[in-house]
């Protein structure tokens, strides 16, 4: 019975989860915008820790957990599908780089990837991103996350002090050489 009752609440928050998702993410100025934020230098300036010739790393302005950051193309490109080779392979390079720098950072010990590719599933910055989300053991249930995960976009951005910080903290998690961490 009480297992039922748990499937049931379940059931009913992922359904409201998905419509604030799929509402809050269906502005067609914001998807179709002109500008693109990931090619903005100012926002970069302040988000970026990690930069080679096809890849960028930097921290999200909304994170669900701390560490939250975004990996992308130098390029602008808009869909997973149009990227070249080179840079799916740098990007999942970047990814590990960046998963060996959060451990380092903030103590994770797990990690969700989160891609959408396309406005019908809620992509709101025409921009391809890797979304790298930490979990750490003890950061509270995974219904809590999901819950996290669905209103994220909802929430107020986080200051760019904090931001930086963020960033700095990973950059120099990144450039320590990697110590009694297995890849």
């Amino acid at each position: 019975m009480r297992k039922k009752l748990i499937y049931y609440f379940l059931g009913i928050f992922l359904l409201i989860a998905t419509i604030c998702f799929f509402t809050f993410n269906r502005n067609k100025e914001t998807f179709f915008g002109k500008d693109c934020p990931f090619c903005q230098s100012f926002i970069l300036d302040t988000n970026k820790f990690y930069e080679d010739d096809l890849v960028m790393a930097l921290c999200t302005h909304k994170p669900i957990m701390p560490g939250h950051c975004l990996v992308i193309p130098k390029r602008h490109v808009e869909r997973f599908e149009m990227l070249s080779d080179d840079e799916v392979l740098q990007i999942f390079r970047v990814i590990h780089k960046v998963d060996l720098a959060a451990k380092k950072a903030f103590g994770i010990s797990a990690y969700l990837l989160w891609q959408k590719n396309g406005r019908e599933v809620g992509q709101t910055v025409p921009h391809v991103h890797f979304h790298y989300i930490p979990r750490k053991t003890g950061d509270g249930s995974i219904l809590k996350f999901i819950f996290k995960m669905f209103l994220v976009s909802a929430q107020k951005p986080i200051e760019s002090a904090e931001i930086q910080k963020a960033a700095e903290k990973m950059k120099t998690a990144m450039d320590e050489p990697a110590k009694n961490l297995k890849a």
